[in-house]
């Protein structure tokens, strides 16, 4: 991830990854015998790449440019040690200085193509994609990398294209499913992000975003546990990756755990200061406590991360969403409606969006609307509970009992451990004179909710003391 982009999320998820690449080149060139030569320097330095000892690498490259600078290829292959190690800019520097030895070499393009994808110049990653295609079409790296542009970009169905030609070409190339995982999930299309992500640890299981981004796709679907594993998983392989973090915190959050999810997102931002992802997550578990947990201003709080997210990043669908939702916990519904709106404006694939935009329209009697939010959240995403949970309320307030007894229901099955959608269930079998299913909801909902709210008008609908 999400991701992570918005994906949602894996957006994703974005502005949400770091996508790496390794292409390993040993090209022939002049013998020589003396070990202090640039081809003895070249040759160790392609060791220690493969071995993932990039500073190494970049040392035995310098040693043979500084033997001999006129071989493009020493330039490449540094600046794809320098990528490896976050010098992106000497990594575009070096494929400068190939590109103007050989002005045709397709890796100095998709080498510094990657460069530019890092520092979130797309465009600039596109064109020297459709360069490096222009002379060699069939070179897999330059589509994977171009599908990690027009990902970024919030081009899906075109990134999705260049990863199957990619795939094509190349069908172990582990990342390009990785990359086609990204687009699913920003897609809303969670079960073939998982196959993807799959295939992606089938081929490499070393590759911490393929983990990532199959944790971005269980969150979304409601397999908590098997993200945290996920992320675990992904912590794992690579400490320092930050998006890991965060989806770790999602995970955490819908279970309850919003200490643990903040010391995530605490994290996540220590290692990236710059991350809008982490600041839109930390916003959301601090406005789950602002229910039980009168210590601090929460609120505010997360207000203060939605708002920095979209200092960072304008574009970033989910930050527009969170802070929708802080405007409903202040009671600023004509608010909300305008933040989930941009979010959905942003990302009309966004699935939560239209649930907190439902949510928002519910609060102001607006059944008919909240409804046809809710209708759109499941086309996008059928195992999104609180989409029938939305939906089964507003049901209810038309006296559509059947209808709102089947949505709630719905919603317990997707996620069984959502007290409130045991709430909304107790009131529907109040409605229809069931008191059994009723007290047998509301004591449910009460062993699950840590929300005294909650808690408290669960408690009321049956007069059932402490």
């Amino acid at each position: 991830m999400h991701l992570s982009k918005n994906a949602s999320i894996y957006t994703l998820f974005s502005s949400i990854a770091v996508i790496v690449f390794i292409a390993l080149v040993m090209p022939v060139l002049s013998s020589c015998n003396l070990l202090d030569s640039p081809t003895e320097h070249y040759k160790k330095g392609n060791v220690y790449y493969a071995e993932k000892q990039y500073d190494r690498a970049v040392d035995e490259y310098t040693l043979a440019i500084s033997r001999d600078s006129h071989q493009a290829i020493i330039f490449v292959n540094r600046a794809l040690a320098y990528n490896q190690i976050g010098q992106y800019d000497l990594a575009i520097a070096d494929c400068n200085k190939a590109l103007a030895i050989n002005s045709r070499m397709a890796l100095a393009y998709i080498t510094r193509a990657s460069a530019y994808n890092e520092k979130g110049l797309y465009d600039l990653a596109l064109a020297d994609c459709d360069r490096a295609i222009d002379i060699s079409p069939r070179n897999e790296l330059a589509y994977i990398n171009r599908a990690w542009a027009l990902n970024a970009k919030g081009r899906y169905e075109e990134a999705v294209k260049d990863c199957n030609r990619a795939i094509d070409i190349a069908p172990g190339r582990a990342i390009a499913y990785m990359n086609r995982a990204w687009s699913y999930n920003e897609m809303g299309k969670y079960e073939q992000a998982i196959e993807d992500c799959n295939k992606t640890i089938d081929l490499d299981p070393t590759i911490p975003l393929a983990y990532v981004n199959r944790a971005w796709a269980y969150n979304q679907t409601g397999g908590y546990d098997l993200a945290i594993a996920d992320c675990n998983k992904a912590i794992e392989l690579e400490p320092k990756l930050a998006t890991a973090y965060v989806n770790r915190a999602w995970a955490n959050t819908m279970k309850g755990r919003h200490d643990i999810a903040i010391e995530d997102c605490n994290k996540a931002l220590e290692l990236n200061p710059q991350l809008p992802f982490a600041y839109t997550m930390r916003a959301w578990v601090y406005f789950e406590k602002v229910s039980y947990d009168y210590t601090r201003d929460w609120l505010t709080m997360g207000m203060d991360d939605c708002n920095k997210a979209i200092e960072l990043n304008p574009n970033f669908a989910l930050a527009y969403n969170m802070r929708a939702w802080g405007y409903i916990l202040k009671h600023l519904y004509n608010l909300a409606l305008v933040d989930a709106t941009k979010a959905i404006e942003l990302n009309p694939k966004f699935a939560l969006a239209y649930t907190t935009r439902a949510w928002a329209y519910i609060n102001l009697s607006q059944w008919d609307y909240a409804i046809k939010d809710c209708d759109r959240a499941i086309e996008l995403n059928p195992k999104l509970a609180q989409a029938y949970d939305r939906r089964a309320w507003c049901y209810y307030k038309k006296g559509e009992l059947d209808r709102a007894l089947k949505d709630s229901n719905e919603a317990i099955k997707i996620d069984y451990e959502m007290a409130v959608a045991y709430y909304t269930r107790a009131i529907i079998y109040k409605e229809l004179g069931d008191m059994v299913k009723a007290r047998q909801d509301v004591e449910k909902c009460i062993e699950l909710t840590d929300d005294p709210d909650l808690e408290r008008a669960a408690r009321e609908l049956l007069n059932i003391s402490r």
